[in-house]
């Protein structure tokens, strides 16, 4: 697995898509946003999906150390450590909240054009952002699963409308990763043989 591109054979088709969807973006000005609106929030959903389930699969794949022993508690409680900033995860397994539908033709720009765009290419940004690094996130998500704590995602990745507009090979190709993210969900179900 390389540390760069695990599991390629995923990797390379959701960097083409968030590559293609974010140059789309930036071509676009914020005031014309609205008539690609639909579009674009259907690719981030796919896009997300997937995502959430290439790291989950991922993470199903990475074998952790054991864990650190930890030190005996002193008898004297430490005292109160200073909390810093809190962070934020560059991705979460939430899902994007439903895209509105884009105004009627003859619409005027109002600001709502400019935040949604905003918006959009601000998550294009940080799917990318996590499709860069994926490991540390995969390794997450593996502890996560160590713990018993697995990430609820939905039984269906996306969707009907969003599938209605995929090609046949991106629907297969999310269809077999979420085969390899939830190898329970699917155990005795082989998609291949249909």
């Amino acid at each position: 697995m390389s540390a760069a591109r695990p599991l390629p054979e995923f990797w390379s088709p959701l960097a083409r898509i968030l590559l293609a969807l974010k140059a789309l973006l930036a071509a676009t000005a914020p005031e014309a946003f609205a008539a690609i609106a639909a579009q674009v929030h259907r690719e981030l959903r796919y896009a997300s999906a997937f995502l959430r389930r290439y790291l989950l699969a991922l993470a199903r794949q990475l074998v952790l150390p054991p864990p650190r022993p930890r030190a005996a508690a002193p008898d004297e409680p430490a005292p109160p450590r200073e909390r810093g900033r809190a962070r934020s995860a560059p991705f979460s397994l939430a899902e994007l909240p439903p895209a509105r539908r884009p105004p009627g033709p003859g619409h005027a720009p109002y600001p709502d054009d400019y935040v949604n765009w905003a918006i959009a290419l601000s998550r294009a940004e940080t799917l990318l952002a996590a499709l860069q690094r994926p490991l540390p996130l995969a390794r997450r998500l593996a502890r996560q699963l160590a713990r018993g704590a697995a990430p609820v995602l939905r039984d269906l990745a996306v969707p009907a409308f969003v599938l209605r507009t995929l090609p046949p090979a991106l629907d297969a190709l999310l269809m077999r990763l979420d085969q390899i993210a939830w190898p329970d969900a699917w155990a005795g179900l082989d998609p291949d043989s249909g």
